[in-house]
């Protein structure tokens, strides 16, 4: 008989999509329609959950800590959370991941290709 493991931890449901240091990605402090976001950079290795953003304000630039990724459901339930704003992609970094993402299919499929 092979042993089980014990269940002591919710599995998560939700993973957060995985940004590189320096990505291009939006801020927003409107967890609920994500309006009016600034420009930042991710200017520290993500977390599990959470990312240090670098933004552009017309103010200057602005240190957000501890940023969730705006699909993250863990926002809805705690406004402590909510008060530190949300992020996505950049429109430019995810038409780079795509090309980057087809660039590679094309390299996969050309290289069963012998002349």
């Amino acid at each position: 008989m092979t042993p089980t493991m014990p269940q002591t931890a919710k599995s998560k449901e939700w993973t957060m999509p995985i940004p590189n240091m320096g990505d291009m990605v939006f801020f927003s402090t409107d967890v609920h329609n994500f309006s009016n976001p600034s420009i930042g950079f991710v200017m520290q290795t993500p977390g599990d959950s959470t990312v240090r953003i670098l933004c552009f304000t017309p103010t200057g630039w602005v240190d957000r800590p501890s940023v969730h990724h705006k699909d993250d459901p863990s926002l809805a339930g705690s406004p402590g959370w909510a008060e530190l704003g949300c992020w996505d992609f950049a429109p430019i970094t995810k038409a780079i991941y795509a090309a980057a993402s087809n660039g590679s299919a094309k390299e996969r499929s050309n290289s069963g290709n012998s002349k």
